[in-house]
């Protein structure tokens, strides 16, 4: 069962894509990657919520405000909104009879989720969270994107050097990879980090893509968590969320419902 749903908010209505019948106590809610990650990761994320689906747990796809499907545009959107998003698509599961809530987290929406812990868990009935390859520094996003900018400059033979970050703060929207960036959202993906002191608040399964083994900040912010609230995997596929032409990795959707079924079932 493929389904969307459009559902109120105080900015405009948000675009939900359910994947299988919501006859059950327990649903996912994805959390997807923005800018191009989510245009790059889509086709990924539809078939692993397909996969969900055909073993009986419902899958969820959000839209946040200013992307896909739901209203609004960009430039009206921040992190702090989109936070809002993710608690708004929650209470709407739960008046559709879900009492467990699987939070998936995609790039961007793992780190959405890790900074948001506490008003997530208090808002939702939230169960576990699965994470595939967080971002883990909303600063160090930002950079990126703005050394995409920097590099489209260069490709366009720009001859004067321009100070992206500080052109956006000082208030001129830009264009980058055919987003419209605004200070708004620069100082919400800048401030938007993973407390040195935060404690999952339900099981925490975290999948490391396109590397064979963890990286240093991985280890270093698990490391901090007790070993029962957190499971961290490898997994070495493309970078999907960077190459286009990657339609479907049938070994992720096995071992990423395998690791929500051993936590004590999904």
């Amino acid at each position: 069962m493929l389904k969307g749903h459009f559902i109120p908010s105080p900015e405009g209505k948000l675009f939900v894509t359910q994947f299988g019948n919501s006859n059950s106590d327990t649903a996912v809610l994805c959390l997807p990657a923005i800018t191009e990650e989510l245009n790059l990761t889509r086709a990924v994320v539809a078939k692993q919520a397909q996969h969900f689906a055909q073993h009986r747990l419902p899958c969820f796809v959000l839209d946040y405000f200013g992307t896909g499907d739901s209203e609004g545009e960009l430039e009206q959107a921040d992190c702090d909104l989109w936070l809002e998003n993710v608690l708004t698509a929650g209470e709407w599961l739960t008046q559709q009879g879900i009492s467990k809530i699987i939070l998936w987290g995609v790039r961007f929406g793992a780190l959405l989720i890790l900074a948001h812990q506490t008003k997530l868990h208090q808002s939702l009935p939230i169960k576990k969270q699965l994470l595939w390859k967080p971002v883990t520094n909303g600063k160090q996003f930002a950079r990126q994107l703005l050394r995409i900018k920097q590099a489209t400059s260069i490709i366009n033979a720009s001859a004067k050097k321009t100070d992206w970050r500080q052109r956006i703060l000082a208030g001129h929207d830009t264009e980058i990879a055919g987003y419209n960036i605004t200070s708004r959202m620069l100082r919400s993906l800048e401030e938007l980090q993973i407390d040195n002191d935060m404690l999952p608040e339900s099981p925490i399964i975290w999948i490391e893509l396109a590397v064979n083994e963890l990286p240093p900040v991985t280890k270093r912010i698990s490391a901090k968590w007790p070993d029962d609230s957190v499971s961290v995997h490898c997994f070495e596929s493309p970078p999907f969320w960077q190459v286009p032409d990657v339609f479907s990795l049938p070994e992720l959707y096995e071992l990423t419902l395998a690791l929500m079924y051993s936590q004590e079932g999904a």
